[in-house]
């Protein structure tokens, strides 16, 4: 008997397809169509391993990931969801997908029918929202987003523990951030928040651009680059500080951002974090562009390999020295 489009994804995330059941998982993700069989077959495989109190040995994202780029390369994914969770398997460093997290009860926060929730249980996790903003969750933090920001005059999310915002422009709707009583409104910037303890306080630091911090009856202030505001619970009226930005995102140093960066820039953050030398056999690859995050539990040969299998170069170690190369 053929089998369902959603036991081929269910098989497909197991690691239990055929090669020719492979094949018709990667025209199924070229044609499109199947948005909703493959979120059914992602929550029946979570729910499975969830009702057994154990880990899923049969999921594997590094291959996931490694077929869906290697059979796929150089062609854009038609399904824009497909295209985000390959994208979120890179991005988060061939990183996971914390479904358990979303069967939490929410605080109550308004946000449309159709949202998504990300955790970071003792990890890092970095994502780009569905406008293009891109947030780097420190450990033991939730966000809660849209699944889309089409039609709505603002752009609203929520959080629950500590986050770096890099928002997109788009002074027509404003990007606002819930945490708790505070509410964070931003146009175009980057900032720091900390909201962990509840909702019971909150700590907003900005690094460039401008936020207005409000609690449910005023105004609390305006925030410039450098400047910091903690509120809690018991000061309802914080005061506004001037501080080095840099000592409040210090927990993001330990990962490794390359949202649409070129091979170039790459090679010189490799160099700086891996304290490694870096040579073009091409200097034409300098220009290539891409995006990828890796969190402190990667090393360095996860970066080379993904990095190659994205930009569709052969990145190779040698004691002390790291060559990149077009693929053979």
């Amino acid at each position: 008997m053929e089998k369902s489009i959603k036991q081929l994804f269910i098989d497909y995330i197991r690691n239990e397809c055929t090669q020719q059941e492979l094949d018709q998982v990667i025209l199924l993700i070229r044609q499109g169509g199947h948005e909703q069989e493959w979120m059914e077959a992602m929550e029946e495989v979570e729910s499975f391993f969830a009702a057994q109190d154990s880990p899923d040995p049969g999921i594997d994202e590094d291959r996931m990931f490694r077929q869906i780029e290697l059979r796929t390369a150089r062609k854009s994914f038609p399904w824009k969801w497909m295209a985000y969770a390959a994208s979120v398997i890179l991005l988060l460093g061939i990183g996971f997908l914390s479904v358990n997290s979303l069967r939490k009860t929410p605080e109550q926060v308004v946000l449309p029918a159709n949202f998504s929730s990300v955790a970071a249980d003792s990890v890092h996790k970095w994502l780009k929202l569905p406008d293009g903003s891109a947030v780097h969750l420190n450990d033991s933090s939730r966000l809660e987003f849209p699944d889309s920001f089409d039609g709505m005059a603002k752009r609203e999310v929520r959080l629950i523990g500590e986050a770096y915002f890099e928002v997109k422009y788009d002074p027509l709707h404003p990007f606002i951030i819930h945490t708790g009583k505070i509410k964070t409104t931003v146009l175009g910037t980057a900032f720091n928040i900390n909201a962990y303890r509840s909702g019971k306080s909150v700590m907003i630091t900005v690094t460039h651009g401008k936020v207005k911090v409000e609690d449910d009856q005023k105004t609390l202030a305006i925030l410039s680059p450098d400047q910091q505001l903690e509120w809690t619970a018991q000061q309802p009226n914080p005061v506004k500080l001037n501080v080095n930005s840099s000592v409040a995102t210090e927990w993001k140093k330990t990962d490794l951002i390359m949202d649409d960066i070129t091979l170039e820039t790459a090679a010189e953050m490799i160099s700086e974090r891996f304290g490694l030398k870096v040579q073009f056999k091409d200097e034409q690859l300098k220009s290539v562009r891409f995006t990828a995050a890796f969190l402190k539990r990667n090393g360095i040969a996860q970066v080379l390999e993904v990095i190659g299998q994205t930009t569709g170069t052969r990145l190779s170690l040698v004691q002390n020295k790291v060559t990149i190369d077009r693929q053979q």
